[in-house]
């Protein structure tokens, strides 16, 4: 089966895909990752919490190899995933290294944003067996998101907010973010990653969304 090329440079088609990369895959000690798409080498070194840049993309199927950085005797995942016409992506890796997986994100773009918020939603990559409650200035804003769950975005007024999370078990805080800064306009989310009772410990990662300044008609 022939499959499309996918490359970092700006693809001379219109309607076109962009897809990044996030480790989120805790263990201790770390391990880096290296990603193959259909073969060929697109990210190496990718560490745990980083993101890639956005990658443009024909729309298509293909197939993703993991290895870790510099040892390609040991592959940690094979998988097919799909990129819709027009779309963007966050191709999310998740698990533990005993129980890998991916996970494919579509990056929404809000409609009509008011110049006065920002949006944000939650995605709990934690794979430890918790819940998580939480809140935005002491409102409650998310319950009991599990493992890969997805809320809708959230409108929030632009600035300076604090965040906290809990387990929805027994209300312990495990998250504490007090300097929250959101830009009116842009788009975000909310990742929580690592264990809520090990090393690495849970924490959130926060990027701003791609339909945030990507535009994929050009």
């Amino acid at each position: 089966m022939k499959y499309p090329e996918l490359n970092a440079q700006q693809l001379q088609r219109r309607r076109r895909s962009f897809i990044r990369f996030f480790h989120a895959l805790p263990n201790d000690p770390p391990v880096n990752v290296d990603v193959y798409v259909n073969g060929k080498l697109i990210v190496k070194n990718l560490k745990y919490q980083d993101f890639t840049e956005y990658l443009a993309a024909k729309p298509g199927s293909y197939i993703m190899q993991l290895f870790p950085t510099g040892n390609h005797d040991e592959q940690l995942l094979e998988m097919h995933f799909n990129l819709g016409e027009g779309s963007i992506y966050t191709q999310a890796i998740i698990g533990t290294v005993d129980d890998i997986s991916i996970e494919l994100f579509e990056d929404m773009p809000v409609a009509a944003p008011d110049d006065e918020y920002a949006y944000m939603r939650f995605i709990n990559l934690s794979p430890s067996d918790d819940g998580l409650n939480i809140s935005i200035d002491n409102t409650p804003v998310v319950y009991d998101l599990r493992f890969t769950e997805v809320t809708d975005y959230l409108q929030l007024t632009s600035g300076k907010h604090t965040m906290k999370i809990n387990l929805t078990s027994n209300g312990r805080q495990v998250v504490s973010h007090p300097n929250l800064v959101l830009k009116p306009k842009y788009s975000y989310t909310c990742y929580a990653v690592g264990f809520t009772d090990g090393e690495p410990f849970i924490q959130v990662v926060i990027p701003v969304e791609g339909p945030s300044y990507i535009d994929t008609s050009q």
